[in-house]
């Protein structure tokens, strides 16, 4: 199952307290306090190692806490990745395929764990505010196992929430989110993150 572009980590970085001083951490905060929901586009960008290739997706991302996220993939492919309080889907239309895990293994060792009520994010990572530029506020997160998939994360806040989310893998992937017309408290069909496998797709079960 493949949850290599890291999706997982924004859903607790939207929402997650960061132990850190400074008004990255105030905004951080004032999201967990007050949010229930979210329905934000996304724009992902995957940079290589010498940054002289890249690659690029749209896509539309639902939360609802604390046990389930959406995230449509609509360019350049569709693809969705659905989380319904029990297992995690990836459903690829394309190439009629699904995969699906337990949801408590897809997320271990990643910062969605705090927001489904696991370990607080300070456990995880060493976090460090760093200086206001571009208009937002910025926070850096170094993960503290040495067997995570990834060596930073940077997190861009600006007044409305989480703005850019930056993370660099072991293998020099950065992976690159912009957040746009976020909507905060939104409503969602009971159906959003219920998910039935097609007759006749390919299943791969973890």
């Amino acid at each position: 199952m493949k949850l290599n572009k890291l999706i997982v980590l924004s859903l607790a970085l939207l929402f997650t307290q960061v132990a850190v001083a400074g008004a990255g951490k105030a905004k951080l905060e004032k999201l967990l306090r007050n949010t229930k929901s979210v329905k934000a586009n996304f724009t992902q960008t995957i940079i290589s190692k010498s940054r002289d290739k890249a690659s690029h997706a749209q896509g539309v991302l639902y939360i609802k806490r604390p046990n389930n996220f959406r995230w449509d993939y609509k360019v350049p492919y569709k693809q969705n990745i659905i989380a319904d309080g029990t297992r995690v889907w990836v459903y690829e239309p394309d190439i009629e395929q699904v995969s699906t895990m337990m949801q408590k293994a897809a997320l271990k060792g990643t910062p969605a764990v705090a927001l489904m009520g696991g370990e607080k994010l300070e456990k995880q990572f060493t976090m460090k505010e760093l200086k206001r530029r571009h208009g937002m506020d910025w926070v850096e997160l170094t993960p503290k196992d040495e067997d995570a998939q990834f060596t930073r994360i940077l997190l861009a806040l600006d007044k409305k929430g989480l703005k850019l989310m930056e993370m660099v893998d072991k293998k020099g992937l950065t992976s690159r989110f912009h957040f746009t017309e976020i909507v905060h408290g939104a409503k969602f069909s009971k159906d959003l993150f219920k998910f039935t496998p097609p007759d006749g797709y390919d299943m791969f079960s973890q």
